[in-house]
């Protein structure tokens, strides 16, 4: 079974709010000084992520990478 993976750039205002944005997703990298973090998630739950991801105090902007996805599928 393959999934299919998209990236989502989350940037923040606090490094507090990391823990929530972890929670939606793989979160695989993040930094502190320029205050951004990438998360993969779903393909089918991308909107749903993105609106919930907004809603968290401390995020300024949530947006999806622009690099296509389609050779990074994974199988379980």
């Amino acid at each position: 079974m393959e999934v299919a993976r998209k990236l989502i750039i989350v940037y923040y205002n606090n490094k507090y709010c990391l823990k929530k944005i972890a929670s939606f997703g793989n979160l695989i990298y993040h930094s502190n000084k320029l205050r951004y973090a990438y998360i993969y998630v779903d393909e089918k739950k991308t909107r749903t992520v993105m609106e919930s991801l907004r809603q968290i105090h401390g995020v300024t902007n949530v947006e999806i990478s622009l690099a296509e996805m389609s050779d990074f599928t994974f199988k379980l």
